[in-house]
């Protein structure tokens, strides 16, 4: 993948992404397949910092020629615990019968941090599943496939159980309403302190949001996150909302992760849709003005690339807009940003 980066430097703005935080990203994307491409990949850009630098994300698909490679590197004698991981998390999802494959499907997400200040580290990815459609509606009555997916998350991580934690996932799980769903739930194993993440989302409205924020017991200020949400509601700047929480034993995180979408379809291409949402952040200086300009210019639908094998057709979106917030303060506002590469025509000039 990094040199499949590489080639497509063009396409990503040096406002966003360049000088060692490239040279960075593009060896940690020089360790996963170049296959990856086959599925959407992109950045997790942070709009609140200056420095032209992004994490890295991937989709690693069961029933794939990546998913093909990383199970064989897996089973090796010297493979290393994150790839074995991922490995045994591909195999149980290839049983038709199993469970996780029931209530996650057959994708997961790779995230690779990438960190400037530590360029000598390379932390194993973060990983990522994502219950399918409505496994884990908020019904009350589905904790235990909820649960199934935590454990393979815990296990993936290399944790051990831990009983305490698993109350609080239980109990933030009783506090949704039927029309909110648990839409991923992921850990990263290459930080240092263990937390598991867990996004919810169908939120509509502040007073949702908030009345939620009040029933699972988050420890943050509730009036603040309602005024956040009411400006950008007053602007119709979003269709829904997720909420991001770290799952601990003590209880939730103090730190809320607000996710933005601009639309009920995701893979967004066109700009118009995140307008109010770019303009409403930069409003409230909340980012970095000339990043969010770049992130304007990234949906500019879809582009001709070409390749070896012929032409691609080659889409930049904004998958969804994340505002982290701390006490009373957005303290960072990411942009997560894609790529989506469909074949076009091979050199004979026949469709791909």
């Amino acid at each position: 993948m990094g040199q499949l980066l590489t080639g497509l430097r063009q396409h990503i703005s040096p406002r966003l992404i360049d000088g060692r935080g490239w040279e960075l990203l593009l060896e940690r994307a020089s360790e996963t397949p170049a296959t990856m491409a086959a599925f959407p990949f992109g950045f997790e850009i942070p709009l609140h910092d200056p420095e032209p630098r992004a994490d890295f994300g991937v989709s690693l698909v069961g029933d794939s020629a990546s998913a093909a490679r990383y199970q064989e590197k897996g089973k090796e004698p010297n493979a290393d615990a994150s790839t074995a991981a991922l490995a045994r998390l591909l195999d149980e999802t290839d049983m038709e019968d199993s469970d996780l494959r029931r209530i996650a499907g057959r994708k997961m997400l790779l995230e690779f941090d990438i960190d400037a200040a530590r360029p000598d580290t390379r932390p194993d990815p973060g990983i990522f599943l994502y219950p399918v459609d409505d496994a884990v509606a908020g019904d009350g009555k589905r904790f235990g496939d909820l649960a199934v997916v935590y454990d393979a998350i815990v296990s993936a991580c290399g944790w051990d159980r831990d009983a305490a934690e698993r109350e609080t996932l239980e109990r933030l799980y009783r506090t949704l309403e039927p029309d909110t769903l648990v839409r991923a739930v992921g850990g990263f194993p290459g930080r240092s302190e263990r937390g598991v993440r867990i996004a919810v989302t169908g939120f509509r409205k502040a007073d949702d949001l908030v009345a939620f924020l009040e029933r699972a017991g988050w420890s943050g200020q509730c009036p603040r996150i309602d005024e956040i949400v009411s400006f950008f509601d007053q602007r119709k700047a979003f269709a829904y909302l997720g909420a991001h929480f770290d799952i601990r034993s003590d209880g939730l995180g103090p730190a809320l992760g607000l996710s933005f979408f601009a639309h009920e379809r995701e893979w967004l291409k066109d700009i118009r849709h995140w307008t109010a949402l770019i303009d409403g952040i930069r409003d409230q200086g909340h980012a970095v003005s000339e990043k969010l300009s770049e992130l304007a210019n990234w949906s500019t639908g879809s582009t001709i690339v070409f390749g070896a094998a012929g032409a691609y057709m080659l889409v930049r979106g904004i998958h969804h807009v994340k505002l982290t917030i701390t006490g009373n303060q957005v303290d960072q506002v990411k942009g997560y940003v894609f790529f989506l590469m469909m074949a076009g025509w091979r050199k004979t000039g026949q469709p791909a």
